[in-house]
């Protein structure tokens, strides 16, 4: 009775730290190019976004220049093309387990973007831009019985959203610099599987030890901010630097639900009180720096950006007050805090993007991005489709007389992905030392995300 009641209690711990191990975590959140406009440059867009809106998150210092007040509103469909086969299974009899291939099965994500900004008139060369936007993602749904289960059912539903206000200013036509307020709220569903097998009969990977778990978190005020500037360095050149400040997402009462399997005698007593949780995870530093080259009807930029995803190296989570009460000679067992290690690597992205001006209504864009991944062999997993990125993208624009219409598109291309030294294991409650648990990473991913959108910008 004692496994049994501490395997309750503890599952409210392990189950909502899976949640914090999802793409969530990973650089993917920060897929390149974000804005429709961006996009068809593949994110080079540091130096290249004076008086455009789409700087607001690029580089606030370039929301400069816009003299009238102008709407931006854009769409962009993503979507995540992405399988596992999982490597066979080794018994210690000797039998070999096999899995079928899963496919992520989640429909293309709508993400939409609405930004608005203008001069300021009673402070001259001063302008301002307020939006809100989320950054570029995908879901994922995965069968419930596939195999790759213990790592990530279904995160469809998920939210990041920005709403952001920023400030800048120029001088002359040589320097600009910006800053931007933002808050960042998140919203997280999140569908796995825990494992509640014992070691006493069975398998650790049969169904009816498997623990379906959904849990909800949210966290609508995490304030942060970026700032950066812009210089002509020469008659055709300029050069560009900015900044996003790290954020902190905090959930103190994040709710669990949980699925027992309805055949095992293991869950059939022990009293569960509570059901929430305190967790909070990060979001990293990053830097940004471009040049660009400009032409009469042709621009060019070559951009770098850094990601400290470097400094996010665990997550820890803690019950509130859960306990388990009216065990047979134990009497109540309280639930305590859990780490999980993430070790994830700073990332690195090298952006070209280019324009060429075909008339005085149109214009059309090409970009190449290559960026390293966050996430070591040893700990990828179908929660993480974080491998090394080459995005190429194509874009375009045509200008009426007040208002303009922007075309992207993007195929981000991930080389497939092979893991023989897994340290992903199925989570379990009741084995601290794994010896319960079976590696679950183990096997070959194939990813790419396939990114279109249109964008519309009015001037009043």
């Amino acid at each position: 009775m004692r496994t049994t009641a501490s395997l309750r209690a503890t599952l409210l711990t392990i189950a909502l730290l899976l949640c914090f191990t999802s793409d969530a975590l990973a650089s993917g959140f920060f897929l390149p190019g974000h804005g429709v406009k961006p996009l068809g440059r593949a994110g080079a867009f540091v130096a290249s976004g004076g008086g455009n809106l789409n700087s607001i998150w690029h580089n606030p210092a370039n929301i400069a220049g816009i003299d009238d007040l102008t709407l931006t509103v854009d769409l962009n469909l993503i979507a995540l093309d992405f399988q596992f086969a999982r490597a066979p299974r080794q018994l210690e009899n000797g039998d070999t387990i096999t899995f079928d291939p899963v496919s992520n099965e989640a429909p293309p994500l709508p993400n939409p973007q609405i930004l608005v900004g203008g001069a300021l008139p009673k402070l001259k060369d001063t302008y301002w831009a307020f939006g809100f936007y989320a950054p570029y993602t995908a879901p994922q749904t995965f069968p419930e019985d596939g195999a790759q289960r213990y790592s990530l059912v279904d995160n469809n539903g998920s939210l990041l959203g920005y709403f952001h206000f920023a400030l800048a200013k120029e001088f002359g036509d040589s320097i600009r610099i910006g800053a931007g307020f933002q808050n960042l709220i998140g919203s997280f569903s999140l569908v796995t599987v825990t494992s509640g097998y014992t070691g006493l009969y069975g398998d650790p990977e049969d169904r009816d030890q498997d623990i379906l778990t959904r849990i909800s978190l949210h966290d609508y005020f995490s304030p942060t901010g970026n700032l950066g500037a812009w210089v002509k360095i020469a008659p055709n050149v300029e050069a560009a630097i900015s900044m996003q400040l790290p954020v902190k997402i905090r959930d103190r009462d994040a709710d669990l639900e949980l699925k027992l399997p309805e055949d095992n005698p293991l869950f059939a007593n022990a009293e569960v009180n509570g059901d929430t949780m305190d967790a909070s995870l990060k979001f990293p530093f990053m830097a940004r720096v471009g040049l660009r080259l400009v032409l009469d009807t042709f621009d060019y930029e070559l951009a770098m950006v850094y990601e400290n995803w470097g400094s996010v190296k665990e997550v820890t989570a803690v019950p509130n007050d859960v306990t388990v009460d009216n065990v047979p000679g134990i009497g109540s067992i309280e639930a305590g805090a859990t780490n999980v290690p993430l070790n994830y690597r700073d990332t690195f992205s090298i952006r070209n993007g280019a324009e060429f001006q075909l008339n005085t209504k149109t214009s059309l864009r090409a970009g190449y991005t290559f960026e390293s991944s966050a996430v070591p062999d040893e700990y990828y997993s179908v929660f993480l489709p974080d491998s090394t990125k080459h995005l190429f993208s194509l874009g375009g624009s045509y200008q009426f007389k007040k208002m303009s219409i922007d075309a992207g598109f993007g195929y981000l291309h991930m080389p497939d992905r092979n893991i023989t030294n897994s340290q992903v294991r199925q989570i379990n409650p009741t084995d601290a030392s794994g010896e319960n648990t079976t590696v679950v990473g183990n096997g070959s991913y194939s990813q790419r995300y396939i990114m279109g959108g249109i964008g519309i910008n009015k001037t009043f």
